[in-house]
């Protein structure tokens, strides 16, 4: 089986309306009020990309929807699990929730295999010496095959390209069996043109797992290409909904205003 393809995404009829939904949503870190309010509901089984400037909050957004970060004020519920300020809900929230990471935070003496392993620690004993199951070895496995990565299993991931450092990723966080996949600039360290090529790629491995997936997006240019649904926030607040096509220059200039530049006195 070769996932990464150029299939196009095919629309999901079997989803919530809404996997995620945030009301009145205020994040402080320390002494910093970071989030103000924020009210948004992520579309279950579609892609949306966070934008804005440097120290907007996109971050700290991600790490709340994970459940890293406790909002000061509002609630973010999940439907049919519950909202996320009771712990049992929370707990039930984060076994269904994977991540993917700017750096991709793979072991390199280790094998892709062995890295994608990882993404199931917590479900084995922390100090176990056993070796890994052989459930959980096929299913690394089987998420290396969704991800075109299958015949580079046993090769360290030192040795890796930088795309393909980018799918064991990404098939660590799917090895999760995850309902909704989070990630944090996860083609920053990844060449653009092979963005551009990957993009199509990732939109049909998100719509063949039946992911929703929230993204932070440095490049506007990769946010057009992957998302269904652009979010712009603005000093910690929303600036921006709707999809790519409605993200003109109008919506970029609000989202990324120009820097004043400061008069010189004599």
């Amino acid at each position: 089986m070769t996932p990464f393809d150029d299939s196009p995404p095919m629309a999901s009829t079997t989803h919530p309306a809404d996997a995620l939904v945030l009301t009145g949503v205020h994040v402080r870190r320390g002494d910093s009020a970071v989030l103000h309010g924020i009210d948004l509901a992520f579309p279950a089984g579609r892609i949306t990309a966070i934008v804005g400037r440097s120290g907007v909050g996109k971050s700290t957004l991600i790490a709340t929807l994970n459940g890293l970060i406790r909002p000061e004020a509002g609630t973010i519920a999940v439907p049919n699990v519950g909202r996320l300020d009771d712990p049992g809900p929370l707990r039930e929230h984060r076994r269904r929730t994977a991540t993917i990471f700017q750096d991709h935070a793979l072991i390199d003496r280790l094998s892709a295999l062995d890295n994608v392993l990882l993404g199931l620690a917590d479900q084995r004993h922390p100090l176990s010496l056993l070796p890994w199951p052989e459930e959980f070895r096929r299913r690394a496995a089987q998420a290396l095959d969704e991800v075109g990565l299958l015949h580079r299993a046993n090769a360290r991931t030192s040795t890796l390209s930088g795309g393909e450092r980018q799918r064991v990723g990404v098939a660590r966080a799917l090895v999760r069996r995850p309902n909704l996949l989070l990630g944090d600039e996860p083609f920053a360290s990844v060449d653009p043109t092979l963005v551009r090529q990957m993009s199509a790629e990732f939109r049909s491995l998100v719509a063949r797992n039946g992911l929703t997936v929230v993204l932070v997006l440095h490049q506007l240019e990769t946010a057009r290409l992957l998302a269904d649904r652009i979010v712009g926030l603005v000093e910690g607040r929303v600036g921006f909904v709707g999809p790519p096509d409605q993200f003109n220059a109008e919506a970029e200039a609000r989202i990324f205003p120009s820097p004043v530049l400061a008069v010189p006195t004599e």
